[in-house]
């Protein structure tokens, strides 16, 4: 009778690791991008994806992918209330800010074209400029 032994496996979370830096790729992507007409919702959508990564990767220390996607899903205001007190950098323009993006980014709204939004010359949109800063501020301490 012979005995098979295999190698220990490794118990190694990476995801957080992983989370930062697709957060980094897509604010460098909003950073190179140049929008072929005067509006696009393309920088929202890098933006906004950065920072959900961003908060995530800081979840992902914590909780499993699948604890994090069931808590958050892509609501970016959840998943910033719920953070540890100490990571909580944002003043409160700042926060009033991605409580507005959050809203349009869980609506789908920079994923799909809306007519309300088109017809309203994008109005609801938070400032592009500010949503970078928040973004920056969050994905590069």
């Amino acid at each position: 009778m012979s005995t098979i032994s295999g190698a220990g496996g490794i118990n190694a979370n990476l995801a957080p690791d992983a989370f930062h830096r697709w957060a980094q790729h897509y604010y460098k992507c909003k950073q190179d991008f140049a929008s072929p007409q005067r509006f696009s919702p393309v920088p929202y959508f890098l933006l906004c994806r950065a920072i959900e990564l961003e908060l995530k990767a800081r979840h992902l220390n914590m909780m499993t992918q699948e604890e994090v996607k069931s808590a958050f899903g892509h609501d970016l205001m959840r998943a910033y209330d719920a953070l540890p007190p100490p990571q909580k950098q944002l003043d409160s323009a700042e926060v009033l800010l991605l409580r507005h993006a959050s809203v349009i980014y869980c609506g789908k709204g920079v994923e799909y074209f809306d007519a309300e939004n088109a017809l309203t010359a994008y109005k609801r949109y938070p400032d592009l400029a500010a949503l970078d800063r928040v973004a920056r501020s969050l994905v590069e301490p």
